[in-house]
């Protein structure tokens, strides 16, 4: 009962707030059922359309995830994320023990030949100074 209730209270203060639209509503409801009816059905086709475009994009963004989340699986490794074995998958830790290296060996490769002083030797003048205590 309170279902109606609310349903026949939001019509009435629909017609409080729009009294010129429920005019007109009625007017081709009496005059001109046919346009009513053709208004109605655009109506319908406007809000289906808005509910299928919502649906849409929904599948869409879930398929989108769905692509994310594999290609991040085929990058990390099939394993997940297992904390014990350093984060995700174990292809990270696996490395390491392969290439010889012992824990906490750090190695520097120089990649280029860069030169020791990027300005001339003539630029700018050396002052001597002497420290004074006050």
């Amino acid at each position: 009962m309170n279902f109606f209730l609310s349903i026949i209270d939001s019509l009435v203060s629909f017609v409080q707030r729009n009294p010129l639209t429920t005019l007109v509503i009625l007017f081709l409801a009496l005059c001109a059922p046919a346009l009513l009816k053709g208004i109605a059905i655009v109506i319908l086709y406007i809000l289906m359309g808005l509910i299928l475009l919502v649906v849409g994009l929904m599948l869409l963004f879930r398929w989108r995830i769905y692509k994310m989340r594999r290609q991040m699986e085929e990058q990390f490794g099939r394993g997940g994320f297992d904390p014990r074995q350093g984060g995700f998958g174990s292809s990270f830790t696996q490395e390491e023990p392969r290439r010889g290296r012992r824990e906490g060996e750090v190695r520097v490769h120089r990649t280029s030949d860069a030169p020791e002083k990027r300005v001339s030797s003539d630029v700018g003048d050396y002052i001597d100074f002497e420290e004074e205590k006050n």
